[in-house]
């Protein structure tokens, strides 16, 4: 490999690879999401065409907002994050992402703002030591409580999650102990490897989750049927919501000249 070929080279050719976009067309925001219909969707709302590589990008520049689907899963999520570290303008990062509800008080179709997520995935030991809890900024959770309030009238559920790579896990009952035990209140493929990249490449990252199934309960686990339901009745409204958190953080948040990302209230 020549000398020459630096990680910051790297990262920005696998970006331009996996998206069809080149460095200087992302935003300053940046949403990542799981599945293509938020990202048609954003280019109707936004007119913006949606370009395509491994993943699809749409760049909003008129509101200076970048959506990138992603795909599923861990080291999907790792690769991402570690690239857009390299992208000097890109100051905030929200996950719209998708989880299953293990909380009692749970439903489908509510938001969930985890406030940290055990590290039961491959990729983020990586980044961080094992003890180390994958966390989001603080500063984004606090303006995503806020816009849900101030949208749904509802107070936002929040709690621990677990990420996890292990597939089928719901037909485990010593998994599903350890999930009990240990009071997750949702589980997903994705946010602990979001979360422990970005704290350890000092992107800020934050998440507005959707419950989409309540595996634990009967009747519950997901669906062809039922994800192509949870698609068509809530993916409107959860991006409205990741949108609105962006307009908030761009009104009324101010980058500190000491460390990319942080608040001046």
């Amino acid at each position: 490999m020549s000398k020459n070929y630096r990680p910051d080279t790297h990262a920005r050719d696998t970006l331009e690879r996996y998206t069809g976009s080149r460095d200087d067309e992302f935003c300053k925001n940046i949403i990542l999401v799981n599945f293509p219909r938020y990202v048609e969707r954003f280019s109707v709302l936004t007119g913006a065409e949606i370009q395509s590589g491994y993943w699809s990008a749409v760049h909003d520049k008129a509101n200076d907002i970048s959506i990138i689907n992603f795909g599923v899963g861990s080291p999907s999520a790792g690769i991402v994050t570690h690239c857009l570290s390299f992208l000097d303008q890109v100051q905030t990062v929200l996950m719209l992402g998708m989880c299953g509800g293990i909380g009692d008080d749970l439903n489908v179709g509510e938001l969930l703002i985890p406030t940290a997520s055990v590290r039961d995935e491959g990729t983020s030991k990586h980044y961080l030591p094992h003890d180390v809890p994958a966390q989001p900024s603080f500063w984004i959770n606090r303006i995503c409580e806020e816009v849900i309030i101030r949208e749904t009238g509802r107070e936002a559920k929040s709690g621990i999650m677990l990420t996890t790579d292990y597939r089928m896990w719901e037909f485990d009952e010593e998994f599903i102990d350890y999930i009990l035990k240990h009071r997750i209140i949702a589980i997903d493929m994705e946010i602990a490897t979001l979360f422990s990249v970005a704290y350890a490449l000092n992107l800020p990252v934050g998440a507005v989750m959707l419950i989409s199934d309540l595996p634990l309960k009967k009747g519950g686990i997901k669906s062809k049927e039922s994800a192509q339901e949870i698609f068509e009745t809530y993916t409107e409204r959860h991006l409205t919501i990741g949108l609105k958190v962006i307009e908030k953080i761009k009104s009324g948040c101010l980058e500190s000249r000491s460390s990319r990302g942080k608040c001046e209230w």
